[in-house]
């Protein structure tokens, strides 16, 4: 198969170069010897061919053979260097594999370890909220869970029927309970009360024998009663909250003396002779609406607050009380304003 091939290639150069070749040659013999005649060139035979001026030969199977060689080197120089090439770019893409490979590593244990520290410090932040939290709710005498309790001072101003009756203002005092938390619009208050008016005189509008001025003395009202407290949902100023409170309970009078102005009202005859039949206290029912200022203050808070308190005398009016009374109501009313602190 070599042989056959390298004779195939001779052949192919031969055909390309002889023509040329044969013509300076013909023309040459020509001018020497136009009876000589060569012989046909075959590929086993060697043709000497003139080359120029200096008539040198050319062997044409030689050079084939070189050109053969060095196409076959060329074609092996090729190979090998594609194959260098796909080794290198092999050899490349393994290399951005592999660093792909370990910046995905990378970036995956870099995102592991920053949701551990995330993780780490969401777990110090809460545990530090609750602690903070704790200490905090330390702090408050009940918990802080919304329950208070509170102690106020102030006056008492009686108005309508009762003033008319010969009383004026006195003291007030008032002790809430109750539970509102800050977050929360409604909550839940009982009052203890303590009132005490100045009493004054009082003189019928008819006279009636020798009852015609009567002498009050000093009463005092204790309340007990349960209310509904109502907050603003946004502070009036920094930890200044504006409430309401209404509610209802009993009252109970005494000290105002048997045959006083305020026994008559509350259901006493005053005009009979003998005072002994008449009560010394009196349990009444009644209501009170309200206002007040919460300011906080730490764990604690002042308030100032006043209300309306209507208390029902629920009495059987008779002749002989319109002729001395004149036309009244059937209700006592009074105003405390009180300025106190709550503790939480």
């Amino acid at each position: 198969m070599t042989t056959r091939r390298v004779l195939l290639a001779a052949a192919c150069s031969a055909a390309l170069f002889l023509p040329g070749s044969l013509t300076a040659q013909v023309d040459t013999t020509t001018r020497r010897d136009t009876t000589t005649r060569r012989p046909r060139a075959t590929s086993q035979q060697r043709l000497r061919v003139q080359k120029g001026e200096a008539g040198g030969t050319i062997d044409l199977r030689a050079d084939s053979l070189a050109a053969v060689e060095r196409a076959r080197v060329d074609s092996i120089n090729v190979a090998m260097q594609r194959q260098r090439d796909l080794a290198a770019a092999a050899d490349r893409a393994r290399s951005d594999s592999l660093a792909a490979i370990e910046r995905a590593r990378a970036d995956s244990v870099a995102r592991v370890d920053a949701f551990r520290r995330d993780s780490v410090a969401r777990s110090d932040s809460i545990a530090a909220a609750e602690a903070a939290h704790r200490r905090e709710m330390a702090r408050f005498r009940f918990g802080g869970n919304g329950w208070y309790m509170g102690l106020g001072a102030g006056a008492s101003a009686p108005t309508n029927d009762f003033k008319n009756l010969g009383y004026n203002s006195g003291l007030n005092v008032h002790v809430p309970i109750g539970w509102h938390r800050n977050n929360s619009a409604l909550g839940v208050r009982f009052d203890l009360g303590y009132s005490r008016f100045s009493g004054q005189t009082f003189t019928g509008t008819r006279p009636v024998g020798s009852a015609n001025t009567i002498d009050n003395p000093n009463p005092s009202v204790f309340s007990a009663t349960a209310n509904v407290t109502l907050a603003t949902p946004l502070s009036l100023l920094r930890n200044v909250r504006l409430y309401g409170v209404g509610g209802a309970g009993v009252y109970h009078f005494r000290s105002f003396g048997g045959g006083s102005a305020l026994g008559g009202y509350l259901g006493n005859d005053v005009l009979q002779t003998n005072e002994n039949k008449n009560k010394s206290t009196r349990n009444k029912f009644g209501a009170q609406a309200g206002a007040g200022l919460d300011w906080t203050v730490g764990t604690s808070s002042v308030y100032v607050e006043s209300r309306f308190v209507n208390v029902f005398a629920n009495r059987d009016d008779g002749v002989a009380f319109r002729d001395f009374f004149g036309d009244r109501g059937n209700s006592l009313r009074w105003v405390p304003i009180v300025l106190g602190v709550k503790l939480r």
